[in-house]
């Protein structure tokens, strides 16, 4: 019980923290969101590589970076997340915040789909229903807005291709993301060095924006941490319920703090993913009692 407790502390920690984590990008907004990119791609790596040059666990990082069976996946991983952190920063300073709560609402439901694809899973009719519900909020929500969702659609597809390339790969934690940001990481520094967009924003720094993109990649991995140290002594099924939070924050901040408008068809997409989420989370917790059941 003790263990399930911290483990559940761990977790709750993490989906708080990546839910009010747009207010970190947002104390960044007079800056260009590719130039945040690149130095949470910078420092992101250093943190990660420092801790494992400390821990002397770097060899994994070696080890996986030699390994081209491992690599045919990370390197496509890393592609998808720096998309993903890309498109986030951007929607957060760009008023698109309740747009990007949408996207993470829909990642479980990407999961389910690209488990379905292409890891054969077995599914049920209440992940079906649900999978549907959820189409139809982001056509309620293509018709209203005139234009395809794209930032919600981009956000839940990168992050669906991101976890299922993690998972053929075999990689997880720390290892992973300094993986991921040391491939990427030619191409962000020689963005900071060159691109006339981080020149004006080196020239608009402050000492706190400095500090804060200084610490971008403990920003990073602290979430990280905490999910690996709770995912490892709670329920899947709790792990899958408690994710909702993240977008839930993400979503009344849009709306209390950033004042986005969250207008009647946007209500009614919500709606609709929130009942597909519901039936998703039933199905999953069913599965999970009839796993137990059976072992």
């Amino acid at each position: 019980m003790k263990e399930r407790n911290i483990g559940l502390l761990s977790t709750l920690a993490c989906y708080i923290l990546w839910g009010v984590l747009p207010l970190y990008w947002h104390a960044l907004e007079q800056l260009n969101p590719v130039f945040i990119l690149c130095n949470r791609i910078v420092w992101s790596a250093v943190f990660t590589v420092s801790v494992l040059l400390i821990t002397k666990k770097f060899g994994e990082v070696k080890a996986v970076l030699r390994d081209k069976k491992k690599m045919r996946f990370m390197i496509p991983a890393a592609l998808a997340i720096t998309i993903n952190w890309g498109v986030y920063i951007w929607a957060v300073n760009s008023g698109h915040l309740l747009d990007s709560s949408i996207g993470y609402y829909m990642n479980p439901l990407m999961v389910f789909a690209i488990g379905i694809v292409i890891f054969r899973e077995k599914s049920g009719l209440m992940d079906w229903i649900a999978l549907g519900l959820a189409s139809i909020g982001v056509l309620i929500a293509t018709i209203a807005y005139g234009a395809f969702p794209w930032v919600a659609v981009v956000l839940a597809s990168s992050f669906g291709l991101y976890g299922t390339l993690k998972k053929l790969a075999g990689v997880g934690g720390f290892p992973s993301i300094a993986v991921e940001t040391i491939l990427i990481l030619p191409f962000a520094l020689l963005f900071l060095a060159f691109a006339p967009a981080s020149h004006s924003s080196i020239a608009v720094l402050t000492p706190l924006t400095t500090i804060l993109l200084l610490l971008t990649g403990v920003v990073t991995a602290s979430p990280l941490i905490l999910f690996t140290f709770g995912v490892n002594r709670l329920p899947l099924s709790t792990v899958g319920f408690l994710q909702y939070m993240s977008p839930t924050l993400q979503l009344l901040i849009g709306v209390l703090v950033f004042k986005e408008v969250l207008t009647q068809d946007r209500i009614i997409a919500f709606a609709f993913i929130a009942v597909a989420l519901v039936l998703y989370t039933i199905g999953m917790v069913q599965r999970s009692r009839k796993a137990r059941l059976e072992a």
